[in-house]
């Protein structure tokens, strides 16, 4: 009997490392990713799309005072920041070999965005690659500047769906974390946001960062009582007045255009 207890022990701490590994800290993240928009972000034009994905020690996505310098410098950061703003992909472009980061492809059509580009083929796409270098005990850190356009990356054939998948079933019990910052132009007119989002979260947990009283944020975009996604997560509520200006000013700056 004792001997029984003992593998009932056993077993619950397993599952709790394992909860624990899936668990990244908020706050620690939010340091992160302002690091990326810091230092990474294309220098194109304000707000431009990219993706980064990135291993590091599992310390990096949970311990206060952790330094994401340590395993990404900036000298490393500035270098990939260079090679996006150029229009080209990095795949393990950097000495530590643990980053890989892409804008979507504008040529040729019609677009590959660039979550798409970094998780595709799947078995050999540049997400694979850092997979394999990534030991179960690290942190893997998926960022897209924008929301993971589920208007295209959940409804067309640049689904990411599966590349998540394949991710998941590399790591299964290892620490993974999808984070997008901003919500898509295109996305703020989807109903069904939601219900693309509880999808994306199904394959790897999924949060949110986003600049709130001039400090980044970040928060679980699901509720692990309810299963729903949070309001931070979604566009924010307008009214019908709202569209229709919008859609006034629309018609206006077109007809400027042809008056012109």
């Amino acid at each position: 009997m004792a001997s029984l207890k003992c593998v009932v022990v056993l077993c619950l701490l397993h599952v709790c490392v394992q909860s624990i590994q899936g668990d990244v800290n908020p706050a620690v993240l939010a340091r992160m990713i302002q690091y990326f928009d810091d230092n990474v972000q294309p220098r194109t034009k304000p707000d431009v799309q990219y993706a980064i994905a990135i291993f590091v020690p599992q310390s990096q996505c949970t311990q206060e005072g952790s330094d994401i310098q340590t395993v990404f410098s900036t000298e490393d950061a500035e270098h990939v920041r260079e090679i996006l703003t150029n229009g080209e992909k990095c795949v393990l472009c950097t000495p530590s070999q643990n980053v890989i980061a892409a804008r979507p492809t504008p040529k040729p059509k019609p677009v590959e965005h660039a979550e798409h580009f970094l998780l595709y083929p799947v078995g050999n796409s540049p997400m694979d690659k850092l997979l394999a270098l990534a030991d179960q005990n690290s942190c893997i850190v998926f960022y897209s500047y924008n929301s993971p356009c589920v208007t295209k990356c959940i409804q067309s054939t640049d689904n990411i769906l599966p590349g998540l998948s394949n991710w998941k079933n590399i790591r299964k019990d290892a620490m993974n974390v999808f984070v997008f910052e901003k919500i898509w132009q295109k996305d703020t007119w989807r109903k069904d946001m939601e219900k693309d989002l509880l999808k994306i979260h199904a394959e790897v947990p999924l949060y949110r960062c986003d600049i709130n009283d001039n400090v980044m944020q970040c928060q679980n975009c699901v509720e692990k009582n309810t299963g729903k996604v949070i309001p931070f997560c979604l566009p924010e509520k307008k009214s019908l007045l709202f569209y229709f200006r919008k859609m006034l000013l629309s018609m206006f700056k077109r007809a400027w255009r042809v008056n012109e």
